[in-house]
C-alpha cells in the first residue's frame, strides 16, 4: 500500500509540474500574439491614415508628416539594427577617446 502512495504522489507532482509548463507557454505564446495584432493594427492604421491624407490632399500637401509604414517585412523587422546604432551612438557619444 505504501509503494502505492509514493506513486500517487509522485504522479501528482509530475502532473503540477505539466500544468505549469503548459500554462506558461499558452501565457507566453498568448502575449506574443497580441504584440503581433497589436503592431499589425498600428501599421494598418498608419497606411489608412497616409492613404486617406493622400488622397483627400495633393501628393505634395500633406498637413502632417507621415509615420513611415512597413508593409513588406514582418513586424519587427530592423529591431536589431535600430538598437545596435542607438548602442553605437551611446557609445560615441559617452566613451569617446581623450586624445
Amino acid at each position: 500500500m505504501d509503494d502505492l502512495a509514493t506513486y500517487n504522489s509522485a504522479l501528482q507532482v509530475v502532473a503540477a509540474f505539466v500544468i505549469f509548463v503548459v500554462g506558461y507557454l499558452t501565457l507566453l505564446f498568448a502575449i506574443v500574439a497580441l504584440l503581433l495584432l497589436g503592431e499589425g493594427l498600428h501599421q494598418a492604421f498608419n497606411f489608412a491614415r497616409v492613404s486617406f491624407l493622400k488622397s483627400a490632399r495633393g501628393e505634395g500637401q500633406l498637413p502632417l508628416t507621415p509615420a513611415p509604414v512597413v508593409l513588406g517585412g514582418s513586424a519587427f523587422s530592423g529591431w536589431t539594427h535600430r538598437l545596435t546604432e542607438s548602442l553605437t551612438g551611446l557609445k560615441h557619444r559617452y566613451f569617446h577617446s581623450l586624445s
